[in-house]
């Protein structure tokens, strides 16, 4: 059998348990071009919400009665694809489900993937998955950080945030974290190597900005927008480079955007900001994780993975991403 969560509805404003619906049917046949893939592990992120009202990126809601959109990785258990056999390790849009058709393109897109030695095969999902060449070129593309820059990194304990704000450091950069706990602000400093962390849930954002860049801000790495996106741009120094990856406090509200107010210092500093779409970059993914995983095997970068168990976690994990309860990149391990 095969368990799987639906959409049930849309929700209003924040995501809830009710607007899935987990439901179990046989295992689906494989048709002639198809693999049948076994889900390992999924991982969950903000984007995700948006999938279930505007359709983010792609501008297509998933219907209701659907599978969940989900990422993951996953083993081929049969095959009738030319280019897959059974025991290749694959990952791609598995959606929330135990058991995945794929084949390999159009329908749920998958593409083979090897693990590294010494590295859990979850880190497929994030250090060496898209989460790991978004910080990647981010940085070096848009960031171009130089020794002695101050960089401020948001959702600096999450996925893409926390390798940047290594990556930063071991570029010659200041780092200033801003997360959601002081638990994940000490994280920041004593494992990480950031300079400074605020709480933006019991700290004032801008006063700690004042306080923590006396010089202004020369990189800001914005990952969730909206209130934050405007505490920095009013900070930044002369020439800043300011890189837009994701909007977490606005996912909420994809159909009204809360736009920000203090745009207009990016004039008055000469300053530039940008967005980027990661997989714009797809044919240059194997040098960002060449470079990362070397990075990782010699300890100058390290991860943190928030796991759940069972694939009846998964509307949970992506709740608790929005009321900021995971500590680092969230998964969902559905088998073994």
């Amino acid at each position: 059998m095969n368990r799987k969560w639906v959409v049930a509805s849309r929700p209003e404003v924040e995501v809830q348990a009710h607007n899935f619906e987990l439901k179990q049917e046989l295992v689906p046949v494989v048709p002639p071009g198809a693999v049948l893939v076994k889900t390992r592990y999924l991982v969950v992120s903000p984007p995700a919400r948006m999938a279930l009202v505007s359709g983010g990126i792609a501008g297509r809601p998933i219907p209701i009665g659907a599978t969940m959109r989900g990422s993951g990785l996953g083993e081929v258990v049969e095959s009738r694809h030319a280019d897959f056999a059974a025991g290749d390790l694959v990952a791609g849009e598995l959606g929330w489900q135990q058991y995945a058709v794929s084949d390999g393109a159009r329908r749920r897109p998958v593409r083979k993937v090897q693990g590294r030695s010494g590295l859990a095969d979850s880190t497929l999902l994030h250090v060496m998955g898209s989460g790991g060449a978004t910080a990647y070129f981010g940085m070096t593309v848009y960031c171009r950080p130089r020794p002695g820059d101050t960089l401020v990194v948001s959702a600096a304990a999450g996925n893409v945030g926390m390798l940047v704000c290594q990556l930063g450091r071991l570029q010659g950069c200041r780092v200033v974290g801003i997360a959601g706990s002081r638990g994940k602000c000490d994280w920041l400093v004593n494992e990480l190597g950031c300079a400074a962390a605020i709480d933006y849930k019991a700290e004032d954002v801008g006063e700690r900005l004042n306080q923590t860049c006396p010089d202004g801000i020369d990189i800001y790495f914005d990952n969730v927008g909206g209130a934050t996106l405007d505490a920095a741009l009013a900070r930044i120094a002369q020439g800043a480079r300011v890189v837009l990856c994701g909007g977490t406090s606005q996912y909420n509200n994809d159909l009204d955007w809360y736009g920000p107010k203090n745009y207009f210092n990016l004039v008055y500093k000469q300053a530039e900001m940008a967005g980027f779409y990661v997989f714009n970059f797809a044919d240059r993914f194997e040098e960002a994780h060449s470079r990362l995983a070397a990075l990782l095997e010699n300890g100058s970068l390290i991860y943190k993975e928030d796991v759940l168990e069972g694939i009846e976690q998964a509307p949970e994990a992506l709740m608790r991403i929005f009321r900021g309860d995971n500590f680092g990149v969230q998964l969902v391990k559905v088998a073994d």
